[in-house]
């Protein structure tokens, strides 16, 4: 008995095994894969694919329609997405933040062998044969120049997280607002994934509409005119649109930071980069009109209302600062009057604006603030 049982055994292993010549097809597989991945740079988009071995070849430098420097990658075998990252901008985390899908060319996350990437300290994007040539246009510099992109100038930026949610509405949105309607009959108040009915219909709103809910707080005027800028609002969260009707739409709440009720406020969702590059100086003089809930205690990250906007050239990312003349002082050795310089107190970042006015987010104070306060543009935004 013994002795049957070892020969079923010996036979199943000659059965199992291939004959003199032929390759198993394990190895046929194997090989077939190793093939096809010669064709294929390394597209994966996670970040334990990189190797330390793989070395990264710098392109050439160039420059884009609007003066910007940057260089131009040619994608070898064993590239990824992160090792150019890395290679080209000191790290391999900040690609997925500035990738910029090209319309134009198909599966713009997928890389091969021969693909063109333009790559800035703000923006990385697959490009044409035709759009490369524009961008090196006017002459070819080494691809041996430095490391990456370390000796471009990279922008000075500030990241404001809270920036979705301000709490300023300006006056020009005000016209355009509607509201949550209702909402289930035995609920006074909802939060993330409840259904409520909004008062947009055919014709102003579609599915898939986004919009920030708030609910409107105070007035905010000028100290001296007595003219509406706009509101302070409590940011609540925001929905989308699922179901359109004629006079009104179904809609979800996505998020929602606080109970959301009938009667709060929306507007259309406007997404924005937390990250916001520092401009250059405005020439620019005004006056703080607002700060929240009248706080005199100011700190990072507060906002503050400013009585100047886009029409005064502002924009989002110029650099301001709050300042106290403290006029004239007595210098006593020479027995006269001197000029005293002005005591700056706060540095401000423009993160939205309307014509007329803007909103800025506190980098830094050393006092109190209080509306009033005078504000101009800087060059320097060091505490």
């Amino acid at each position: 008995m013994k002795f049957s049982k070892l020969a079923l055994v010996l036979g199943c292993v000659l059965l199992a095994a291939p004959s003199f010549g032929e390759e198993a097809p394990a190895v046929e597989a194997a090989e077939s894969t190793e093939a096809e991945a010669t064709t294929e740079a390394s597209a994966s988009t996670d970040p334990a694919t990189t190797t330390e071995d793989h070395q990264v070849a710098l392109g050439p430098m160039g420059e884009d329609e609007k003066g910007r420097t940057g260089r131009l990658h040619t994608v070898t075998r064993g590239d990824t997405l992160w090792d150019i990252s890395d290679a080209y901008l000191g790290t391999p985390w900040v690609w997925p933040s500035i990738w910029t899908d090209n319309g134009t060319i198909e599966n713009p996350h997928r890389i091969y062998p021969g693909d063109m990437i333009w790559i800035t300290p703000h923006e990385m994007r697959k490009v044409s044969e035709a759009e490369a040539a524009d961008l090196l246009a006017g002459g070819d510099i080494p691809a041996a120049f430095g490391d990456g992109t370390a000796e471009l100038e990279k922008p000075q930026v500030y990241r404001y997280t809270e920036i979705q949610s301000t709490g300023i509405v300006f006056a020009e949105e005000v016209a355009g607002m509607a509201a949550i309607v209702d909402g289930p009959r035995t609920r006074t108040w909802f939060s993330d994934h409840d259904k409520v009915i909004i008062g947009l219909g055919a014709g102003e709103a579609q599915v898939g509409d986004q919009y920030d809910i708030v609910r409107t707080a105070e007035r905010v005027t000028d100290p001296d005119t007595g003219i509406l800028f706009g509101y302070y609002s409590e940011y609540q969260g925001w929905l989308e649109v699922t179901e359109v009707h004629p006079e009104s739409s179904w809609a979800i709440i996505r998020m929602s930071r606080s109970e959301v009720t009938r009667g709060d406020t929306l507007l259309p969702r406007r997404p924005r980069n937390p990250d916001i590059e520092i401009g250059p100086m405005p020439q620019v003089d005004g006056a703080v009109v607002f700060t929240p809930a009248r706080r005199l205690e100011m700190g990072s990250t507060d906002v503050v209302f400013l009585n100047k906007g886009r029409q005064h050239g502002l924009a989002v990312g110029s650099p301001l600062e709050i300042y106290r003349p403290l006029g004239a002082g007595r210098d006593y050795e020479k027995r006269e009057n001197v000029a005293l310089p002005d005591h700056v107190i706060a540095k401000l970042v423009v993160v939205d604006l309307a014509d007329e006015s803007a909103v800025a987010v506190v980098t830094h104070t050393v006092t109190e603030l209080a509306r009033g306060d005078r504000f101009r543009g800087t060059a320097d935004m060091s505490p």
